[in-house]
């Protein structure tokens, strides 16, 4: 039986780099041990002495690996010991003491590996070699240990970075997610208690006619619920719900109210913000047109153009008072103008979420008379 894959949290991510980070620094010092130990061989020692590769490798592998366990102790040490502008003495003088110890134990552990692997290059005694690994090695244990701490805290502050990065795109998700929620409340007070109000006039008139609508507004409900905690959704099933709204529009607007929805085949797949097109729709009905007037239109269109997708949502009513709205970066030179509702403003803010700067939406007059919507969105892979 396959189990889905569970995302990883931050948590997790930053646990995982620990995990890599840990058994990077472990294991890297195989490389200035291999080096060492080809030169040993290749070149031979000070004195010109040469040594078979096992014994280069054995040799100077123990003196570098010896990092490989310090390293695991700095790690440490930056986990439990901050780096804090308030509490810097504390942290320097920590690390002072750890660099005289570690360095102190690194110079009499190479010493002992000299003195025992380099006999045959007239090392005599560990004193002797003691004095040589003092004066050659130990401003190099400084320094690496140093270099260590310096490379941990990169790692440990790309580590943060990203963790911050992070939160602060699930932050966006979630606030995004929360105006998506904000625009399925606004569905609610405005449209299915004027729904529920014709569906009461037709209980006189239409019975039926009224239990069809009833079963229109349950399925409009359903599928919100459908969409329920989806950013994107697909182009087709955005187009079911605005068919299926107004269906139920019709009931109020009367036969009088012609609608054409027009979506390039290309374009049925693509994803869009779910509710994009409810709130502009909804906007025709509610500001450019009348209940119970003749030859009132909308159209909607959808089509795939190049690398974006092109929303058209347009009305033959009143129009918007001379008032034009722009935002994103592809049709700027109009100024923005507020009072047009929360749905579509609302629906702007999720707009500039989801895509940043690179989404159009402008709303302008029609010469001949009514509103028109154009929307950009750029098609993600």
């Amino acid at each position: 039986m396959s189990t889905s894959s569970q995302p990883l949290t931050i948590a997790d991510e930053g646990a995982r780099l620990r995990r890599l980070t840990r058994i990077l620094f472990a294991i890297v010092w195989v490389i200035p041990s291999g080096l060492a130990a080809l030169q040993l061989t290749v070149v031979g020692d000070a004195s010109g002495t040469h040594y078979g590769i096992g014994t280069s490798l054995l040799w100077q592998g123990s003196a570098w690996m010896l990092w490989g366990l310090w390293s695991q102790l700095l790690l440490t040490l930056i986990d439990r010991v901050k780096l804090d502008t308030a509490r810097a003495l504390p942290w320097l003088s920590v690390h002072i003491g750890m660099t005289v110890v570690i360095s102190a134990a690194n110079v009499l552990a190479i010493a002992w590996l000299d003195h025992v692997f380099g006999a045959v290059g007239q090392v005599t005694s560990y004193a002797f070699a003691l004095r040589v690994v003092l004066v050659n090695h130990l401003d190099i244990q400084v320094v690496l240990y140093w270099a260590v701490l310096g490379v941990a805290y990169m790692v440990e502050f790309v580590r943060r970075y990203r963790e911050r990065d992070r939160a602060a795109a699930e932050l966006e998700q979630k606030l995004a997610r929360t105006q998506l929620e904000a625009l399925r409340m606004q569905l609610n007070p405005h449209f299915l208690f004027n729904a529920l109000n014709s569906v009461a006039e037709l209980m006189e008139m239409d019975v039926k006619e009224a239990q069809r609508t009833l079963i229109r507004v349950s399925d409009l409900l359903r599928l919100s619920l459908r969409s329920a905690g989806q950013s994107l959704i697909p182009v087709w099933q955005e187009i079911e719900l605005v068919e299926l709204y107004l269906q139920i529009a019709r009931v109020r607007y009367g036969s009088g109210l012609e609608v054409d929805i027009d979506v390039d085949p290309n374009a049925v797949d693509l994803m869009v913000p779910s509710f994009l097109l409810q709130p502009l729709v909804e906007n025709a009905l509610k500001h450019g047109l009348a209940p119970g007037h003749p030859d009132q239109s909308i159209a909607v269109r959808l089509a795939r153009v190049g690398g974006s997708l092109e929303i058209v949502v347009e009305d033959n009513g009143k129009g918007l008072d001379g008032l034009l709205t722009t935002s994103g970066r592809f049709l700027a030179a109009v100024p923005s103008v507020d009072g047009l509702g929360i749905g579509l403003t609302n629906t702007r803010s999720r707009l500039a979420m989801l895509y940043g700067d690179r989404y159009a939406f402008r709303m302008s007059n029609q010469s001949s008379g009514g509103c028109r919507v154009d929307i950009k969105l750029p098609i993600e892979n």
